[in-house]
């Protein structure tokens, strides 16, 4: 199954599984589209699906044009109130030689603080992303994985959020350490179905043969529904080691 087929169905099964909608909650939030989660979680017994179609990352080295493109998907159950298990990963990625499906990752979310009192909303995100992916598109060994997200949420009507975290993973005989520091600001438009906001992103690590990035970005989510959301962003490589751009087209539903 190439990806425009893989897109076309996933496509598919949202749009003829609307009928099945949860009903009655406030509006759909989502851990999509960019670098930085919520910080809250989805409702007690309620399943969330969030899919990028496609995210693209473009690279120019030496004149040639390096491109990836994935069908990127994450499922959010909520265990409780402020706890939710969450399985996601690449579903399937095309480059220019080689395509193939990626490995597996399997976490939670737990929201711990509102926002209230001048404390922002508080969440941790620990996760293991599984070594299941086809050759090429694995890490062959578990890669390990803790974010920290915190939001606030200002009379004014704009959303600050902050995101530190931080990733152990194998290279070659030995294991590398990757840590990201993300800021975001964002607000509802003048039509409350759309929203946009705009984010920076610092991901440094010691990965051989790996550089430091630096991104800058935004993007546009628009309500179809409460339960369904569509969502556009992009992000711009800062520095000549950075990937040039990211792209990415989003899809979310609950359930």
């Amino acid at each position: 199954m190439n990806l425009v087929r893989t897109i076309v169905v996933i496509i598919f099964f949202f749009l003829s599984a609307g009928g099945t909608l949860a009903q009655g909650e406030s509006p759909i939030v989502t851990d999509r589209p960019g670098f930085l989660f919520s910080s809250l979680v989805v409702s007690h017994r309620v399943f969330q699906t969030e899919l990028g179609l496609p995210a693209v990352t473009l690279i120019e080295s030496d004149d040639v044009e390096i491109r990836s493109t994935s069908v990127v998907g994450l499922v959010r159950y909520g265990v409780s109130e402020n706890f939710e298990l969450r399985l996601g990963g690449p579903i399937y990625t095309e480059t220019r030689t080689d395509s193939g499906y990626g490995d597996l990752e399997v976490g939670a979310k737990w929201h711990l603080v509102d926002n209230q009192d001048g404390r922002p909303s508080f969440a941790l995100i620990p996760s293991v992303i599984l070594p299941t992916g086809e050759d090429g598109f694995t890490a062959d060994d578990p890669v390990y994985q803790l974010n920290a997200m915190a939001e606030w949420t200002l009379e004014s009507g704009w959303g600050i959020s902050a995101l530190g975290g931080y990733l152990n993973g194998p290279s070659g005989d030995d294991r590398y350490n990757q840590e990201i520091l993300a800021f975001g600001a964002g607000r509802s438009l003048p039509s409350p179905a759309w929203s946009a906001y705009g984010e920076v992103a610092y991901v440094t690590t010691d990965a051989q043969g790996a550089s430091d990035a630096s991104f800058a970005g935004g993007g546009l989510k628009y309500l179809v529904s409460d339960d369904v959301q569509l969502d556009v962003s992009f992000d711009r490589g800062l520095t000549g080691d950075s990937p040039d751009w990211l792209f990415g087209l989003g899809l979310a539903a609950r359930f």
